[in-house]
C-alpha cells in the first residue's frame, strides 16, 4: 500500500515573544487525512526563516543548530513513520505523532 506522507516546519507567527522570536511547529499528513500538529520546543527569527524550504536561511551559529534539530526531528519522524507501516500496515499521522 501507498501513502503520501509529508512533514511541514512551520512559524506560529502570532505567538511573538519578548525578544522577537517565534516558535517553530511541526505538521504531519499522511494520505491528505487529518493533520497532526505539535511543538518543535525552540523558538527562531522570524527574517531569517525560509517559507518554502521550511528552514532557516544564513551561515550564522543559530541558523546552523535550528536547522540540524529540524534535520534530526525530521528523521525521528521518518523513521518512526517506517516502524508503524512495517508493524502495523497501517499508518495515521497521529499514530506517528504519538510514536
Amino acid at each position: 500500500m501507498r501513502s503520501t506522507f509529508c512533514v511541514l516546519f512551520y512559524l506560529k507567527r502570532k505567538d511573538v515573544r519578548k525578544d522577537g522570536t517565534v516558535p517553530v511547529m511541526g505538521r504531519i499528513t499522511i494520505d491528505g487525512g487529518k493533520p497532526a500538529q505539535f511543538s518543535c520546543k525552540m523558538t527562531v527569527d522570524p527574517s531569517l526563516w525560509n517559507t518554502e524550504t521550511g528552514r532557516m536561511t544564513g551561515r550564522s551559529v543559530a541558523a546552523q543548530e535550528a536547522n540540524k534539530m529540524l534535520d534530526g526531528i525530521r528523521v525521528k519522524i521518518n523513521n518512526h513513520y517506517r516502524e508503524i507501516v512495517d508493524r502495523d500496515g497501517f499508518v495515521t499521522a497521529e499514530k506517528v505523532k504519538n510514536a
